[in-house]
């Protein structure tokens, strides 16, 4: 089914959808039961189109919608990311300034994300005292992706080396914490659900999700037991539908210059020369001759997403899967909705 949803979407303003049929892109229906069901969001100029396509959840037949809910995996790292921006504009977060300064005392880290309750340990590496936002955005900050079940320890030096981290965005999420009193999802709400339009988004499980919600598959097609987080991870857990995301890539790829969206995907780091690859403020930066184009993966057990928006030809691509193939149809979809040459499907991390 396809939604096209028409407008150009600004901070406060709404779309206009209306339903009419479509095809689904073959890397879909070839893919048959390795990849159950995937909703593709088009961006072009002031244009939105959603195909959704197979199924969220196989036993049930239940379909995928524009209105399906997925585990966002990553793409909750951007979302964050908007959020320290904004504080940033407020003046009352220095990209510059060592996150500890921000604390009362030592780091207090959660080695039991996932569970119903924290268990705690304290990092006193001075090293912690090198880590700025800006160097957790870009994800040069040193500490690891994560240390689940065991104390937090850096896995490199802050500031000499490109290493994707989840741990890094726990601790800016602490830190936002504290400065504002108000907890990650309700500065999600505030900072960027509200303004743009993204009512079904929430950094923790809500209630009315449990009819939409998509189920996730492995590799064989097995359903998986549904994770239900009931803690925000800043960097993995936000919940989201197609519809509601796609106003947030959009948001990003119309930025107007000096906002925090334009922000977001200032050249900050170089990931890898080899792959023309750097990263922003919170998103990831593929090297044209137009222009960066803006992308970020996801990863969860059973759901994988990613987009890629580029400012410069106002074009871009979202997609959402509830399968751990999700990602293997990166090759496809972008050349059928981005075409060129595509240095980000050589990247080791999009072949999981």
């Amino acid at each position: 089914m396809k939604f096209r949803l028409a407008g150009w979407l600004l901070a406060g303003c709404g779309w206009l959808g209306t339903a009419q049929a479509g095809e689904c892109p073959a890397a879909i229906v070839g893919k048959g039961a390795q990849v159950p069901g995937a909703v593709i969001v088009s961006f072009r100029d002031a244009r939105t189109d959603i195909d959704a396509c197979g199924m969220a959840d196989v036993a049930g037949q239940r379909t995928m919608s524009s209105e399906t809910v997925f585990q966002a995996a990553s793409l909750s790292k951007p979302v964050t990311a908007m959020i320290a921006l904004a504080l940033v504009d407020d003046g009352k977060l220095d990209l510059d300034r060592p996150l500890a300064d921000y604390l009362d005392g030592p780091y207090r880290h959660d080695q039991a994300l996932l569970g119903d309750q924290p268990v705690w340990d304290v990092v006193e590496d001075p090293r912690l005292r090198k880590v700025t936002a800006r160097l957790v955005l870009s994800h040069r900050g040193g500490l690891p992706n994560w240390a689940f079940g065991e104390p937090l320890r850096f896995a490199a030096e802050p500031g000499t080396e490109w290493k994707y981290s989840g741990e890094g965005f726990s601790l800016l999420a602490t830190v936002l914490e504290h400065i504002t009193g108000e907890s990650l999802p309700a500065l999600a709400v505030e900072r960027v659900f509200t303004p743009l339009g993204m009512r079904d988004s929430s950094f923790v499980w809500r209630d009315d999700y449990a009819d939409r919600i998509a189920t996730g598959y492995d590799k064989q097609g097995k359903p998986l037991e549904a994770m239900r987080f009931r803690r925000p991870i800043a960097a993995a857990s936000l919940y989201t539908t197609p519809a509601d995301y796609a106003r947030f890539v959009r948001a990003l790829m119309l930025a107007v210059p000096g906002s925090a969206q334009a922000r977001l995907r200032a050249r900050t780091a170089e990931v890898d020369a080899a792959y023309a690859l750097g990263w922003g403020l919170g998103v990831g930066l593929e090297e044209h001759t137009q222009g960066d184009c803006l992308f970020h993966h996801g990863i969860n057990n059973g759901f994988q997403s990613f987009f890629m928006a580029c400012p410069a030809q106002r074009r871009g691509v979202l997609w959402f899967t509830n399968s751990d193939n999700g990602l293997s149809l990166a090759s496809e979809l972008l050349e059928t909705y981005l075409p060129g040459p595509h240095p980000v499907l050589g990247w080791p991390t999009l072949r999981p």
